[in-house]
């Protein structure tokens, strides 16, 4: 576990914008936690008590419904956050979180965290700012569905992980996905995404690998998205 917790939490994107004193403070307030492959970190309708900072590892978020079909909303890792929309409206949760690998986070109970945003009132607009950009992207996804062809959305979503990716001590971007995921995320099934990926590859745009995706060509996803 990293002793300097705030470096950590200052790269959360909602924490983005909040002064790194208001960061330092939260990041006292937190507690590590680990969790193995396959563990389930939260459950749709759990109670919101509580969000996470991905120390390592990675996060898959899903949906399921009556029928028992998963649809994967985001798959995350180091830097990012989980579970913190519950913290400030409330209610429960509105998806699950399932570690796919082995994964550290850490988490900030909901009551600590409200008083941290109540004491700090230029942190609760600089965290506005932020979750106005995420519902922006919400409404980018609609229009997507809406007016782009398979394709295209597959193009646009590979660049925004890819430019949302950490780069590795080796400096690449390698974006930890299934093709199932991948799938979820754009409206299409597995096989539509295979096959588009697999034209990507040939094309050079793309390199596959098991459970991941590097971007190879920025400029030519850019031109098809």
């Amino acid at each position: 576990m990293p002793a300097d917790r705030a470096s950590i939490m200052r790269s959360v994107p909602l924490l983005a914008n909040v002064a790194p004193s208001d960061v330092q403070a939260l990041a006292e307030l937190s507690r590590a936690h680990e969790y193995a492959a396959g563990e389930t970190i939260f459950r749709e309708c759990d109670p919101g008590d509580g969000f996470h900072t991905i120390v390592r590892g990675a996060v898959r978020i899903f949906v399921v419904s009556r029928e028992g079909k998963e649809a994967t909303l985001a798959t995350i890792g180091r830097g990012d956050s989980i579970g913190e929309l519950a913290l400030l409206d409330g209610r429960e949760r509105s998806a699950n979180a399932i570690a796919t690998e082995a994964t550290t986070t850490l988490r900030v109970g909901r009551e600590d965290f409200r008083g941290w945003l109540t004491d700090r009132p230029t942190a609760a607009v600089a965290m506005l700012e932020t979750l106005s950009l995420r519902l922006r992207r919400s409404n980018d996804a609609v229009t997507d569905l809406s007016f782009l062809e398979l394709p295209q959305r597959i193009a646009k979503r590979l660049l925004r992980l890819h430019l949302e990716t950490a780069p590795d001590a080796g400096g690449e971007r390698r974006i930890r996905i299934t093709q199932s995921a991948l799938a979820s995320m754009v409206g299409s099934s597995r096989e539509g995404v295979n096959k588009h990926l697999k034209l990507f590859e040939q094309a050079g745009w793309v390199g596959l690998g098991r459970g991941a995706v590097r971007v190879l060509d920025v400029g030519a996803l850019r031109d098809q998205g």
